[in-house]
């Protein structure tokens, strides 16, 4: 199976081997893909030529595609081959508060699948991207999350809309103050984007009780690693690969 998730800045792709009864553990991908997501119609072509691509010669003939961008979307369930939606149409896992499920993003309904396949009935799933999301599932339920700009968003954000700035990229930085501009913005933007986190995580925590923390998405290096955490997130559960192995289960449930 192909396995896709598109995101806002970045389309990443693996090929899967669902066996019968798949958890999340059970995913191990063989080939990982990494493409920029296209913004015109003419990329949107290429991105979908390069998948087709990808799958022919890996011999995949079905495709799991969990999109947030509408019009790629369509275009690969169009397209693939046997391709499905890893999205609330999917054979859900878990059970669902949302007010709006078809309105919720496919990203999370992945980030959501992946921890029940983990075993996981009580959770809260950090995704850093674009944007970070804060998704809960409590006694096996998709209670819904919150939505927050993501700290390179948000430092871009800040650089093109301030006349004396300019867009920077946050990295790991000390706390200290900064004597030149520059440094004070790069400083800024990852400890207010760092701490923002943790300390939304830790809010939701206090309201929804014990849940298991976990991190992913492309932004999630801001906060460490297992090896060196930033500081609150020591015990917080960290997989790059967490979506997209949601994204294979749910196309793994849609296809049985």
């Amino acid at each position: 199976m192909l396995v896709v998730d598109v995101g806002n800045t970045r389309t990443s792709a693996a090929a899967w081997s669902p066996p019968e009864a798949a958890a999340t553990d059970d995913v191990r991908f063989v080939e990982l893909l990494h493409l920029p997501t296209p913004r015109d119609a003419a990329g949107r072509e290429d991105l979908r030529e390069a998948l087709a691509a990808f799958a022919r010669r890996r011999g995949l003939r079905r495709a799991a595609v969990a999109s947030v961008v509408p019009e790629i979307t369509g275009l690969l369930l169009a397209e693939l081959p046997g391709a499905v939606a890893a999205d609330h149409r999917a054979p859900l896992p878990f059970a669902t508060a949302l007010a709006e499920p078809a309105a919720t993003g496919a990203d999370r309904f992945c980030d959501m699948a992946a921890a029940a396949g983990a075993g996981l009935r009580d959770a809260l799933v950090v995704d850093m991207g674009t944007a970070t999301t804060f998704n809960v599932l409590q006694a096996g339920v998709f209670v819904g999350g919150l939505i927050a700009p993501g700290a390179e968003l948000a430092a871009r954000a800040l650089g093109e809309r301030a006349a004396r700035l300019h867009p920077v990229v946050p990295v790991p930085v000390a706390a200290e103050a900064n004597p030149d501009t520059h440094g004070a913005l790069v400083a800024g933007c990852f400890l207010v984007g760092a701490h923002g986190v943790v300390g939304t995580a830790t809010a939701l925590l206090a309201r929804h009780g014990p849940l298991v923390v976990v991190l992913t998405g492309g932004q999630a290096g801001l906060l460490g690693d297992a090896a060196t955490p930033f500081p609150g997130t020591a015990a917080w559960r960290r997989d790059p690969l967490w979506t997209l192995k949601g994204a294979a289960l749910l196309g793994a449930a849609s296809v049985r």
